[in-house]
């Protein structure tokens, strides 16, 4: 059942953890390893897995397309993670 599933995820992230190679290369399970634990015990079937993991990304496909757009150059660029826009504090001054 789940938490046998559970389970074996945990000790599958104990091993990559302290795995030489996984270390060594900085490799760790990411979001979606968990997400599918989570989704999983949801009731989820794995089909649908790809298209829950797609729509927690979208938003953000949609900003950098925006972003994009915005250039007037209209380059392709590669995608950094850097926020440029709003911080809380200009939030706090705006009245939507």
């Amino acid at each position: 059942g789940i938490n046998a599933e559970y389970m074996g995820a945990q000790e599958l992230e104990r091993i990559a953890l302290s795995d030489d190679y996984f270390v060594s290369k900085k490799l760790y399970p990411n979001v979606d390893f968990y997400s599918g634990i989570v989704f999983r015990a949801m009731g989820f079937p794995t089909s649908m897995f790809p298209v829950l993991f797609a729509v927690g990304r979208s938003v953000g496909w949609i900003a950098q397309w925006k972003e994009m757009m915005e250039d007037p150059k209209r380059r392709i660029v590669r995608p950094r993670q850097l926020y440029l826009g709003k911080t809380a504090a200009d939030r706090g001054k705006s009245r939507l």
